[in-house]
């Protein structure tokens, strides 16, 4: 495994910061040798850049190579702030990750890395670890074994097609490289808040080859998109354009492509 790449964990908050240490330490323990974070804070209102700064001052070690905390001055959505952070970085690899999440174990990023050398995958997803609000395990992973077996089995057209009829695949973790990124460009900004179906649906009918690792990478928090709690006209706001971000997908990501 060469070591010397940096993998670079982009941290996306908005308003969910109480459990942005925790997200942080999932980070801190793990034992790859090179790791930039990027913490990309899309306007919260209770942002403290001092404390989390602070937070990873005083429990880093030496494989953190830099760390960025960055906030923007208006809320941007999830997917020009996924790219506000990657144009940021100085990482060979990313993961995504939200901040009321977590880092399955301390091997995650290394076993990424190897996978990624291994089969020359520019793209990477795996299994999530469902958990209540304290974090405790649900009863099952997502997605299922068959969604992996497919993924590694089929040319990237038949996954494509495979997603037309809904996405099966986990966005929470999603690594990739900076390879990637060149060759299929930043996420698409005219959706706001779907960053992880769309970009598989335009990877794969690009001909991009998806990797499905046999691990669990992320500890997901079960609780949605994250919204303005108590501010009932924000969180409708967000949901109508979570809603106009399905709708773009299905005509401009596999209508165009599926139409006879």
């Amino acid at each position: 495994m060469n070591e010397n790449k940096i993998f670079t964990v982009i941290i996306l908050s908005y308003n969910n910061l109480e459990y942005i240490e925790e997200c942080l330490q999932s980070v801190l323990n793990q034992d790859y040798k090179y790791i930039e974070i990027i913490v990309s804070d899309d306007c919260s209102d209770n942002l403290d850049m001092i404390k989390i700064e602070k937070y990873i001052n005083d429990n880093k070690k030496d494989n953190i190579v830099n760390f960025i905390i960055n906030r923007n001055e208006k809320n941007l959505g999830i997917v020009r702030n996924l790219n506000k952070a990657i144009k940021l970085s100085t990482g060979d690899y990313f993961m995504n990750i939200a901040c009321d999440d977590k880092i399955y174990d301390k091997n995650v990023i290394s076993d990424i890395v190897t996978f990624f050398e291994k089969t020359g995958r520019l793209a990477i997803t795996g299994f999530i670890e469902w958990c209540n609000e304290k974090m405790e395990k649900l009863n099952r992973d997502y997605p299922s074994k068959y969604a992996m077996e497919y993924v590694n089995s089929k040319t990237p057209s038949e996954v494509y097609k495979k997603l037309c009829e809904g996405n099966f695949l986990a966005g929470p973790g999603f690594s990739y490289s900076r390879e990637l990124i060149s060759l299929y460009g930043y996420y698409d900004e005219e959706y706001k808040f779907i960053e992880d179906y769309s970009r598989y649906l335009y990877l794969t009918r690009n001909g991009c080859c998806i990797g499905f690792m046999d691990r669990i990478i992320i500890s997901y928090r079960v609780g949605g998109i994250s919204t303005s709690p108590g501010n009932i006209d924000k969180e409708m706001e967000i949901r109508n354009q979570f809603n106009k971000d399905i709708d773009l997908i299905r005509v401009k990501e596999i209508l165009p492509y599926t139409e006879n």
